[in-house]
This record gives C-alpha cells, sequence and structure tokens, in this order.
C-alpha cells in the first residue's frame, strides 16, 4: 500500500528525528561511560504540516521507540588470583651421620693373680738361675777332680784323706758310664759289709779343703742343695732300725745337721737339726729302687733352732714342708755325699749326679 506524499515526508522526518536522538543518546551514554534514558519531552515533539487544504493538520505522537536498553557492561572480575599453593619446599635429603668412630674399648686392668708358690727347677752342675751364685758344683763328666773332691773316706783310709792318691782304691767312690741321667758320667758309691771308717761303715766325698772351707757353712747362712740321686735295685735293707745316710751337712760334733737317708723300709727321709725328727719325702712305693729323682734343698744355716731349718722338694713337688732345727755348731756345717751306715751284712750302692751348692734355687 502507498503513502502519500505528506505522510512518507512525515515518516521520514521521524525516523530522522529518532536517529539522531539515539545517536546523541548513545554518544553521552558512552560518555559519561553509563546508560542514558531518553527523555519523554523528546519523545513528544510534534511534527506540523499543512494538509493538502491548507489547513494544519495535527500529527499523532509518533510512536515512542523504546531506547534501545543498553545493559550497563558487566564488571568482568580478574579472574581470581588463585595464590599458588605453596610449593613444599623439597625434603632435603639427611646428611649422613657420621659413625662415631667408636671409643676404644678400655681393656680391663686384670685382677692380680695370686703367683703359685714356685716349684723348685733342675739346675744343671756349673750353672743357676739368673741372679743365682753358685759356689760349687759337679756334673762328673770331667772325672772326680781333686779341685773338686778333696777328702774320700773309705774302708782303706780309715778316716778323710786325699782323694787324689787313694781315690780308685776297692770301694772307694768311682765313675761309671751306667746308668747315666745326663751326660756320660755319674758318680757311684758301693759299700759292703766291713767297710768301716770313723764309726761306721762308709764310702763318703767332702767336697772342702783340709778345714772343708769350701762348703763350710757359717751362721745365717741360706742356700738351696741339689743332686740326682738313685739307689741300685741290687741293695737290701735290713729292718734293724739303723740308720742309711746318703746325704749330711755334718757338724764338728758326730750329729749331722741335716741329712737325706733311707729308713727300714727304704722310705726317703729328711732330718732337720741334730735332735730333730725325720720327715718322710717318698714311701718306699713311690721311691722305687732303681730310678733316679731329682732332690732339692732349701736350708737356713744357724745355731738356733728357732732360726735354722730346712724343706725339701723331689722332683719339682715340695715333699717335706719347714722345719726348725739346730743347723750347725760355733764350727760351721760341710757337705759330705756318699753312703754311710750302721754295719750291715748288705752290700749298698747308689749313683749321684749334677750336685750342686747355690744361694737361690
Amino acid at each position: 500500500m502507498s503513502l502519500s506524499p505528506t505522510r512518507r515526508a512525515a515518516a521520514v522526518g521521524a525516523l530522522a528525528l529518532a536517529t539522531l536522538l539515539t545517536g546523541s543518546t548513545v554518544a553521552n551514554a558512552a560518555r559519561e561511560d553509563r546508560p542514558t534514558a531518553v527523555t519523554s519531552a523528546e519523545s513528544d515533539v510534534q511534527v506540523t504540516t499543512e494538509g493538502p487544504r491548507g489547513q494544519a493538520n495535527k500529527k499523532p505522537k509518533a510512536t515512542e521507540s523504546p531506547a534501545p536498553t543498553t545493559s550497563a557492561p558487566v564488571e568482568e572480575r580478574p579472574p581470581a588470583t588463585t595464590s599458588p599453593a605453596p610449593t613444599a619446599a623439597p625434603t632435603a635429603e639427611p646428611e649422613p651421620t657420621p659413625t662415631p668412630a667408636p671409643e676404644p674399648t678400655p681393656t680391663p686392668t686384670p685382677e692380680p693373680t695370686a703367683e703359685p708358690t714356685a716349684e723348685p727347677q733342675p739346675v744343671a752342675a756349673g750353672r743357676g738361675p739368673a741372679g743365682n751364685t753358685v759356689l760349687w758344683s759337679d756334673d762328673f763328666e770331667s772325672g772326680l777332680d781333686c779341685g773338686v773332691w778333696v777328702h774320700v773316706q773309705n774302708h782303706e783310709t780309715a778316716a778323710s784323706s786325699s782323694l787324689c792318691p787313694g781315690w780308685a782304691s776297692e770301694g772307694s767312690p768311682t765313675r761309671t758310664t751306667f746308668p747315666v741321667i745326663d751326660g756320660n758320667r755319674v758318680a757311684r758309691f758301693e759299700l759292703r759289709q766291713g767297710d768301716r771308717s770313723a764309726g761306721g761303715e762308709r764310702s763318703e766325698l767332702s767336697p772342702s779343703s783340709a778345714d772343708r772351707s769350701a762348703t763350710a757353712l757359717t751362721e745365717g747362712f741360706e742356700g738351696w742343695f741339689q743332686q740326682r740321686l738313685m739307689v741300685d735295685p741290687s741293695m737290701e735293707q735290713e729292718q734293724n732300725g739303723r740308720f742309711y745316710i746318703l746325704t749330711q751337712w755334718h757338724t764338728g760334733i758326730s750329729s749331722p745337721a741335716i741329712t737325706l737317708g733311707l729308713s727300714d723300709d727304704n722310705d726317703l727321709l729328711l732330718r732337720v737339726g741334730m735332735e730333730g725328727k725325720s720327715q718322710v719325702l717318698l714311701p718306699a712305693g713311690e721311691f722305687r729302687l732303681g730310678e733316679w729323682f731329682d732332690v732339692n734343698v732349701h736350708f737356713v744355716m744357724s745355731n738356733d733352732p728357732a732360726t735354722g731349718g730346712a724343706e725339701a722338694w723331689v722332683d719339682g713337688v715340695q715333699r717335706a714342708g719347714w722345719q726348725y732345727g739346730r743347723t750347725m755348731m760355733d764350727s760351721g756345717s760341710y757337705l759330705k755325699i756318699g753312703q754311710y751306715r750302721d754295719s750291715q751284712p748288705t752290700t749298698g750302692i747308689t749313683y749321684v749326679d749334677d750336685v750342686v751348692l747355690s744361694t737361690n734355687r
């Protein structure tokens, strides 16, 4: 349907005005950064045009076009800054704990162990332990030396005499190669019935000069005497209660001060003091004939029976405890080895080796 020129012109004008107003409003809204509403005054403008007959026609109110609603721009919030979760600090690798050097374990101080009573050790002839002084010794390897054995007593000499002129006579001490225990020679003593000398039957050696000074021990002397001893298995001891001496420390009077001897039953005995009693070192069942024994006697020489005394070991075992007794006279005591007995019908044979007199064990 076509519009009349009048109406077309009115419509164009209204459209232009509306466009103008809308642009102005938008511009202002943009300037103020907020939407602007179109006022009613502006929308009530009337356009008067002449009609075809010269009459002014009142144009009806233009249809109010609602101003475009400009939504307030939604304020965009910046995305919330999310605080990053704290990054866990990396767990530090633990420093390796240095292994402490172990404290040195203190060496415990051992409780002092009580030293057992030392047993005497055999002392070879001519030798002695450290700190020991050997006063005299003989191993019988070089013969019956006149410089060692000065006196002999047997049935031919009748009394003490020089060894050198008569030591090889019948019944005198000799050397033999059998039975040996150490080296090649031992001393042999044989005693027969009737081999009397100085009140008894005897075959003995004394290592001393004419006055027996070499082994003449004086008041207070302390020493050790060692010898190896064997009694021949052929010997028979009479059950007569009489004495049979194998070694003695003699004094100026008849009774010896210290003796090693045999009982009627062939017990090995130690007697201390001129009036002392005998102690059994080895009973007959242990002191076997035909066997060697190492005998070691520790002694103190004194006129005082409360000071002098002796004790003895056999084969390193103490067999006689300390026994006090008077072990010398004013003139001193001296050593004799061999055999000395009451008269008996039997023949006695003994062997001796490695004799040592010293100041220590």
